[in-house]
């Protein structure tokens, strides 16, 4: 078994450590997202199973709750290289070569990124101009999720510029295994290991 790469050592830079902040409480609120949701969720259906009524709201609130937990979650999950990626050919190339398709990919995601990042903010203004509401019960208007979900998408833009630009000042000066430690798809001997360290330290 190959030892787990860890990735390269991130600057110290005022503005390195304010991304990894904001993405890391960007994360905080994915994750009370996705639980209010499953708490909402649950409520409704011991409200129809065992009281007699529906919130009327769940289905609409809930998909409010899904679309931004899920893109407040990106730009941290970029930081800790857990998007999934299938590249079990582009491992077995040579160090000097995988990091150009690592680069490649990561260049790839940021204009994807920006495509949905651009969408999700021209589809709040235009709400915001025609004051669109939905047509639920509670008539929230759409411009309050919707930009809320263009912020999400506009941190994990952020972050990917920040990480390509990293990544191409390594190569610069000649730091390809850096580059590859950076931008490398997760390994399970690190998927392993954390796992190992969390229940040691939950004890």
């Amino acid at each position: 078994m190959t030892a787990a790469r860890r990735p390269a050592e991130r600057p110290p830079g005022p503005l390195w450590r304010g991304l990894e902040a904001a993405s890391g409480h960007a994360l905080s609120v994915a994750g009370w997202c996705f639980l209010a949701m499953t708490l909402l969720i649950c409520f409704d259906i011991v409200a129809r199973r065992m009281l007699g009524f529906s919130s009327g709201a769940t289905c609409e609130l809930s998909g409010y709750l899904l679309g931004i937990g899920m893109s407040w979650g990106l730009a941290a999950a970029l930081l800790d290289r857990a998007h999934v990626r299938i590249d079990m050919l582009v491992q077995r190339l040579p160090l000097g070569v995988r990091v150009w398709f690592h680069l490649a990919a990561l260049l790839i995601l940021l204009v994807v990124a920006g495509f949905f990042a651009w969408g999700a903010a021209s589809l709040a203004i235009d709400s915001w101009q025609l004051r669109a509401t939905d047509i639920s019960q509670l008539r929230t208007p759409l411009v309050i999720p919707q930009a809320t979900w263009a912020a999400g998408f506009a941190l994990f833009v952020v972050v990917a510029l920040a990480l390509a630009g990293r990544a191409l000042l390594a190569l610069k000066q000649g730091r390809p295994a850096d580059v590859d430690a950076m931008l490398v798809a997760r390994s399970y001997e690190e998927e392993a290991a954390e796992t190992i360290e969390a229940s040691r330290e939950s004890r």
